[in-house]
């Protein structure tokens, strides 16, 4: 009995195996390896693959309904890029402008959740996923009328179970996303963990639009070639995310910022870039739990987030 079995044991729940439904699986992309020494053998598929049951269902399975909601994916090599941030502000910037957002929160710290300000006693996707018990029942209220899926409060234990099963199974946020029923009018910004990691590339194997979040500094100049290395696998699929670099939290008023924006442009090109300056009062909404857009009406901030914002409909809109 594995360990997710021992856990499943605790809550009464009893485990199903299908060893021949489980090699009959769809898989996304090629041997990639993890932190945590695994390794994961994919295959190319498409971006939402065929639907397989979880290890603990016990119905038969259905073809996946082609729902298509926009995927936009956060992601960063290094860590305090300000990703969170940046997602929480763009899924209430894109609210704003008519969208229908899901934010959902793909990283074990669970920031997202004191962003929003959502309930933290109410499960998240950690744990909800481990009782196989669905999404749609813990997605919470956001700013501007966006829903959020807070990652939720989980033990060493149930994240390591987690991501031992997220490693051996590749389509498991496909599958979920399916199940929360969304349609191409809906937007899904997905927050993930800084660095190479199960979750990192579960967001990968579905993004339509991948936001690499950078801030002006060395640190993050000299992860591009790790950044490039691994989106390769997900650039060769037959629908290839759109990638774009942000520089976020540009202060024009220091020479080193402006230099460093320099040094990304040449290695970059300014075609795929986009910046997003320093403003305090974005990170005054993370310490109050406030909409981070109320109070940059007027800031270049705010302008460069809704420029943001606007880039990814029309990026929707050529999908």
């Amino acid at each position: 009995m594995s360990r997710t079995d021992d856990l499943f044991a605790l809550f009464g729940k009893s485990v199903s195996r299908d060893p021949a439904g489980r090699n009959a699986r769809l898989h996304f992309f090629g041997s990639i390896p993890f932190d945590d020494g695994t390794r994961v053998n994919q295959k190319e598929g498409s971006r939402f693959g065929a639907y397989a049951p979880h290890a603990t269902e016990h119905r038969h399975p259905a073809p996946l309904v082609a729902l298509r909601p926009t995927v936009v994916a956060l992601v960063s090599v290094n860590g305090g890029v300000g990703r969170s941030t940046l997602a929480t502000a763009l899924s209430s910037g894109l609210q704003r402008l008519g969208e229908s957002v899901v934010a959902l929160d793909l990283d074990p710290q669970n920031a997202l959740r004191q962003h929003f300000g959502v309930d933290h006693e109410l499960p998240g996707v950690g744990r909800s996923s481990l009782l196989n018990a669905p999404w749609r029942s813990i997605l919470q209220s956001g700013f501007a009328g966006c829903q959020v899926i807070p990652f939720g409060d989980t033990d060493t234990q149930q994240k390591e179970n987690l991501q031992g099963w997220l490693t051996r199974e590749p389509t498991w946020l496909a599958q979920h996303l399916s199940a929360l029923a969304l349609s191409e009018a809906d937007t899904v910004i997905i927050d993930t963990p800084a660095g190479n990691n199960v979750y990192l590339h579960q967001a990968l194997s579905v993004a339509d639009i991948v936001l690499i979040v950078a801030k002006p500094d060395a640190a993050c100049l000299g992860t591009l070639d790790q950044v490039d290395e691994l989106l390769a696998p997900h650039l060769e699929r037959e629908r290839p995310p759109r990638c774009h670099l942000v520089i976020n939290q540009l202060d024009e008023n220091s020479a080193f910022n402006l230099d460093m924006l320099d040094a990304f442009k040449l290695r970059r090109g300014e075609a795929q870039l986009e910046v997003v300056h320093r403003d305090p009062a974005i990170s005054e909404g993370l310490a109050f739990s406030t909409d981070p857009l109320d109070n940059t009406a007027r800031s270049l901030a705010g302008d460069d987030i809704n420029d943001l914002c606007r880039l990814l409909i029309a990026r929707k809109k050529r999908l």
